[in-house]
């Protein structure tokens, strides 16, 4: 399997885990390092193994369903390191109904051994400019 292969089923795996609502599948794919980031939409930043697994916890504590459309991924790899920007449609249902998101995403892998772990997952929420105003090039 190719690098590229490897980091895009490592990808996978956590919208997987994501979608399951399965805080021991998202352990799983993290790597158990105080270095490691987190910075859900909305959120501050986490670091830390504990903080980022309690952020999962909370996150699937409060939500019935969650489902994911990936667009495209620009995957990049240096090394040890792969890089993987996507945007999510994001489809959820929880105690206050269904909500939907588009998200940016960027998600940093490292390579430990054969296996690519998550250090870092960032979301922001895209933001579509006012109907009157054409996006910016």
């Amino acid at each position: 399997m190719s690098d590229r292969e490897a980091v895009l089923d490592a990808n996978r795996a956590f919208y997987t885990a994501f979608e399951s609502l399965d805080t021991e599948q998202m352990e799983a794919l993290w790597l158990r390092d105080r270095r490691i980031v987190c910075i859900h939409p909305g959120w501050r930043k986490l670091t830390g193994w504990g903080p980022i697994m309690s952020s999962w916890e909370r996150i699937f504590d409060n939500v019935f369903e969650m489902k994911f459309e990936l667009g495209e991924l620009e995957v990049m790899i240096s090394g040890d390191l792969a890089i993987v920007v996507v945007e999510e449609d994001l489809t959820q249902r929880g105690y206050d109904g269904v909500t939907r998101a588009q998200v940016l995403t960027t998600n940093v892998f490292e390579r430990v051994g054969e296996k690519w772990f998550m250090i870092l997952h960032h979301g922001s929420p895209v933001m579509a400019p006012p109907d009157d105003e054409p996006p910016l090039q």
